[in-house]
Parts: structure tokens; C-alpha cells; sequence
């Protein structure tokens, strides 16, 4: 019979137990002082930031125009969408380049560092937005002058969202760095072929891309025979199209073939050269696809 008792006056405990814990969660979006709102910005582009980076950056090219419009996203994440309308301010915030700088500048064989985009190069007419109830995301638009960019230098900017009325400023997305450029003339995806004559890999077939670096060169990537992480550059003259080879870790042998070319019509780039001891031959073609 005490036995008996003891069952049920232990069932009668686990039951409350049971209850109060269901009535009180400890963890959950139904816990006490759980967020149910996240506010950060949406991605721009690819990141170009590594998994240890202390912030998300990205980059943009632009072709050489007046005007261009980036639709800064500011989002709501989460399981639910807004609860209510969300008004987000952000501000500009540059000392993030120099604080990426700092991250960058611990790697001894990094070579890149960037320069804060000059004011008159871009605009940015507001700094509010409402996330409407129900919704995720919402927009601010910044204004780029590519037409006033330069090549000397990589440039980028630097935003911070500084308050939302509804929600948690993210601590992983509440700033972003952009890094911007112009595009010239020859930026783009292309199909790229090798001859069977190309050392190393003949007969390529892939998408590469070509990277401005200045007003009529660019850069091949993901690098040599879009393969190898040697850096090639092609320097292209605008009045004759004529194409120069440049690739430091192998040099180029001289005077080069006068063969490569540009051809402005069907936008396509052929390019003959050998390595600088005459070791290695390469004949590639760049048909261009489009934008990247």
C-alpha cells in the first residue's frame, strides 16, 4: 500500500513539473526575452570576406556611366516576417574600411588594402527605412558616380544599421563594407578555349572572367589558363586593339606575337604568347557571355 502511494504522489510531481516547465520554456521562441526579429543587411553580391572576416564584405563593378543604383537590402530574419512595422536607420560608417584593413593587414602575403570611396563619387539621400508589417525586406538606395571612379586605388564604403524599433540589430550583419569599381569596356564572363597547342591544358573549354584593373587592362580570373593561380594580365589598346600579355611569375617572351587581338564587333579576344623563356605556348580565346 506505501508503495502504492509513493507511485502516484511521484506521478502527481512529474505531472506539475511537466506543466510549469511547458508554461515557462527556457529556451525556444517562446522562451522569456526570446527575439523573434533579426535586422542586418541582405547580401549584395557574393562575399568576398573569408569565414574569419570580423565583417561581411562584398564587391560591385559598374560600367562608366553617370548613374548607378544600388538597392541597399535591409532585411528581417528569422522564423517569422516583421511583427510590425520596423523603422531601421543606418548610417555611414567608414572607419569599418580601416577596420577590415586591420584584418586583411594580419595575413604577411596579403597585398590588398582599401581606400575609403570619395564622397563626391556616391550619394546616399537617406538613411530610413520601414520594413512594413508582414514583410522582410525593404530597401535603401545608394548612388554611385562610376564615371567619376578612378583605377589607382581599390575603394570601398562602409555602412551600420544604428537602431530598429522592432527586433535585435544583428551582431554578425549590422555592418557591411562594399567594395566598388568601374567596369571597362573588356570586364565580363566569357568562354575561354585553349588551343591543342597551349601547354599545361590544351583544349579548354570553361568560364572564366576578366577583371578591370585600369582603363584598358584586365585581369584573367580565376588566373593562368583560368587553372592556376599565376596572375596574367592583358593590356588592350583602344585605338589599334592590339593585346599585350602580362604574367609576372613566368614573364612573357618579347617582342610579342602581334597576332592577339581584339574584335570589338563580336567582342572577342585572341591572344598568342609564350613564356618568357620560350618553355611554355599558349593560344587563347575569349568569346565574350555577358556581365559578371
Amino acid at each position: 500500500m506505501k508503495n502504492i502511494i509513493k507511485t502516484i504522489l511521484a506521478a502527481a510531481i512529474l505531472l506539475n513539473t511537466t506543466s510549469c516547465l511547458k508554461d515557462d520554456e527556457l529556451i525556444g521562441p517562446d522562451a522569456p526575452g526570446a527575439i523573434t526579429n533579426i535586422v542586418e543587411f541582405g547580401n549584395v553580391s557574393t562575399p568576398i570576406s573569408g569565414v574569419t572576416s570580423p565583417l561581411p564584405v562584398y564587391s560591385l563593378a559598374y560600367d562608366i556611366v553617370p548613374s548607378a543604383t544600388l538597392d541597399l537590402p535591409i532585411k528581417v530574419v528569422g522564423a517569422e516576417a516583421a511583427t510590425s512595422d520596423t523603422k531601421v536607420v543606418i548610417e555611414l560608417n567608414n572607419a569599418l574600411v580601416g577596420r577590415y584593413n586591420d584584418y586583411l593587414n594580419e595575413d604577411p602575403e596579403n597585398e590588398i588594402e582599401y581606400a575609403v570611396l570619395p564622397s563626391e563619387r556616391y550619394a546616399v539621400t537617406t538613411t530610413e527605412v520601414t520594413i512594413k508589417k508582414g514583410e522582410r525586406v525593404a530597401t535603401i538606395p545608394v548612388q554611385f558616380k562610376p564615371s567619376l571612379f578612378t583605377f589607382d586605388k581599390d575603394y570601398a564604403i562602409g555602412f551600420t544599421i544604428k537602431s530598429a524599433s522592432n527586433g535585435e540589430v544583428s551582431g554578425n550583419f549590422g555592418n557591411i563594407v562594399i567594395n566598388v569599381a568601374a567596369k571597362n569596356p573588356y570586364d565580363g564572363t566569357y568562354n575561354y578555349r585553349t588551343s591543342a597547342n597551349t601547354s599545361l591544358v590544351p583544349n579548354a573549354n570553361k568560364t572564366v572572367q576578366l577583371v578591370t584593373v585600369g582603363p584598358n587592362r584586365v585581369k584573367l580570373s580565376p588566373g593562368l589558363l583560368g587553372t592556376y593561380s599565376n596572375e596574367v594580365y592583358y593590356n588592350l589598346d583602344p585605338t589599334t586593339n592590339m593585346v599585350t600579355v602580362e604574367c609576372p611569375s613566368l614573364g612573357v617572351q618579347t617582342p610579342q606575337d602581334t597576332r592577339s587581338k581584339w574584335d570589338p564587333a563580336t567582342k572577342t579576344l585572341k591572344v598568342y604568347w609564350k613564356q618568357g623563356n620560350g618553355g611554355r605556348t599558349f593560344e587563347e580565346t575569349f568569346t565574350y557571355i555577358g556581365s559578371r
